[in-house]
């Protein structure tokens, strides 16, 4: 009886549990946030029409867009999918300065 009790407490408890919070901004939770970032890189990465002074102006929101993402994959080192997209980021960036590191001064 006293083991029924115990196993319907316990049940009880499980059921009743509050799940994980995940922590939401203004912007959104880390997640809706990554996926923006992702978003706008991607977006400024297939742009076709682009020239030197394109890039050059570009380079500083890519460059900061991978620190946001950055930013966030260092709150959550256990996430593998947000240290990925850090690093893509982080080649973002290095590739639009070195497009504009080539255009002429």
């Amino acid at each position: 009886m006293n083991r029924l009790v115990f196993a319907a407490l316990a049940a009880l408890f499980v059921f009743t549990a509050c799940p994980k919070q995940t922590v939401t901004t203004i912007a959104g939770s880390d997640d809706e946030v990554m996926d923006q970032i992702a978003a706008q890189l991607e977006e400024l990465r297939t742009r076709t029409d682009a020239t030197c002074k394109d890039f050059c102006s570009l380079k500083d929101k890519a460059c900061g867009l991978s620190k946001q993402a950055c930013d966030i994959a260092g709150k959550a080192p256990d996430r593998n999918d947000f240290q990925k997209k850090c690093v893509t980021s982080q080649e973002d960036c290095a590739k639009f300065n070195e497009s504009c590191s080539g255009c002429p001064k």
